[in-house]
């Protein structure tokens, strides 16, 4: 009888955390859009419907603005944010111009002519007033308690930012034994995951298109933590030690000139049944290096000059999409493993040898691609949804999500033979995978969003303007 007991003591101990009941499902979402950089939560299911009280575990404030993604690891969700002693400049729904351009064209000033004044400091930045707090906060993933809040720094902001941008819209990354805090101008910061500071290295401040403001999050791999800044100072792509923060390389980012210098687009760790592969868009190219020495592989021309979307692989291909305001100037390309030198297309050319398709207007102005069961997502600003089959690059349909009237900022993700669409007004789209529209449900929070989410079975924690969510029972 002693025996049995035992027995049975040592089943019950064996069995996994995730199958005990009500134990909490396994958090690893470690950067923005997942654990390979593709929004898609490969095992379990997301819930498909809520609003602010239904199907809502938990809501708490975050102080600050910030639209850097969550993420997620070990019963913990990381944020940034950034506190302004004043009132915030209060972001905007929809499509429309840089404050500095509108405000500017009435002078008959040109894009180059403003730039140049914003690099020389010669008007008047429509940043918030005061000094900012750079700010990175853990909430415990049951019940949303404030585990710790650091400040990584406190000071006047370097430039201004576009209305609909923060100065924490770089999202965190985490390796599992630290966190990674970028903020584009001011430094990386490493955090031990109970909030330590491991490491930091302050940023050389560098002038942004338009006085724009950053945006590109930091990606870690293999005990490498690699950042990118495009501007319109000094452009380059780094690499530090994850465990001490030692500098281990540096490049310049010489792209050509002309067009728009800076860039929003975060770094992409390619791995391939060829090599792994650190992918860069900027300034109308996409360009490969090598993660342990920064050495070029290849490049690839004919991007356009503003690139925020990042890239995405799946089923053996490399997705390069930028876009543009409109419909006409939104290119994507999808790569082969292999490449190198210079791979860009000639003038008519739609495939070469490392260029599996072309399609000239295939890519989201502001949000990445979603590749998932065979086909590519693509929502743009201006709500319009496209799908392609994600092998040939051929249309398969076109619709306008969730109707008229949506716009939309952040990416999409799938789970589950579903598809997620999150607008800028903070409603989420639910639609069927598949080779035609089919709209399962709208959710609405009321508040607006532009960040994507971080998830894990049965679990949504999504970001809207002031509050964090987890969404599932």
């Amino acid at each position: 009888m002693r025996r049995l007991t035992l027995l049975c003591l040592v089943s019950v101990l064996a069995v996994p955390a995730a199958l005990v009941v009500g134990a909490e499902p396994p958090l690893a979402w470690p950067q923005f859009r997942g654990p390979q950089g593709g929004g898609i939560l490969a095992d379990g299911t997301l819930p498909s419907s809520w609003d602010t009280k239904r199907n809502v575990a938990w809501s708490v404030e975050v102080k600050g603005r910030g639209w850097s993604s969550p993420v997620a690891w070990e019963g913990t969700v990381f944020v940034t944010s950034a506190i302004s002693p004043g009132a915030f400049k209060a972001p905007s729904a929809g499509i429309f111009g840089n404050d500095y351009a509108a405000a500017l064209a009435k002078q008959g000033l040109s894009d180059d002519e403003v730039t140049k004044r914003v690099v020389s400091r010669d008007i008047e930045l429509t940043s918030e007033s005061g000094e900012i707090r750079y700010m990175v906060y853990a909430f415990d993933a049951r019940n949303g308690q404030l585990k710790w809040e650091r400040e990584a720094h406190q000071g006047a902001p370097f430039g201004g930012r576009h209305r609909k941008n923060t100065f924490a819209s770089e999202t965190p990354a985490t390796d599992g034994e630290r966190l990674y805090a970028y903020f584009g101008n001011v430094g990386l910061f490493a955090y031990s995951l109970d909030g330590k500071l491991s490491w930091s290295v302050k940023s050389d401040p560098q002038p942004v298109y338009l006085d724009f403001g950053t945006a590109a999050s930091p990606v870690v791999h293999d005990g490498r933590v690699f950042i990118v800044h495009d501007n319109d100072g000094q452009s380059f792509a780094a690499a530090f030690d994850a465990r001490t923060g030692t500098p281990l390389w540096r490049v310049e980012r010489d792209l050509p000139a002309g067009g728009v210098k800076s860039g929003w687009s975060s770094p992409f760790v390619w791995q391939n049944d060829r090599r792994t592969e650190l992918i860069v868009i900027g300034r109308q190219h996409a360009i490969s290096y090598d993660p342990q020495t920064g050495s070029e592989l290849w490049r690839l021309r004919g991007l356009t000059g503003q690139s925020t979307p990042s890239p995405v692989s799946a089923d053996g291909l490399l997705y390069l999409a930028t876009g543009s305001q409109g419909e006409s100037n939104r290119p994507v390309f999808a790569v082969k493993p292999g490449a190198d030198g210079d791979i860009s297309l000639a003038r008519g050319e739609e495939s070469i040898a490392f260029v599996a398709w072309f399609h000239p207007r295939a890519s989201a102005y502001t949000s990445s691609p979603l590749v998932y069961r065979g086909r590519m997502y693509v929502v743009n600003d201006n709500g319009i949804l496209t799908v392609f089959d994600s092998k040939t690059g051929k249309e398969i349909y076109k619709a306008r999500a969730g109707g008229a009237g949506n716009t939309f900022s952040a990416s999409p993700w799938a789970a589950d033979g579903k598809i997620y669409l999150l607008s800028e007004d903070g409603h989420t789209f639910v639609i069927e995978a598949g080779d035609a529209y089919k709209e399962l449900s709208k959710n609405s929070l009321d508040e607006m969003s532009l960040a994507s989410p971080a998830l894990a079975p049965d679990t949504i924690f999504l970001r809207t303007q002031t509050r964090l969510y987890r969404i599932g029972k």
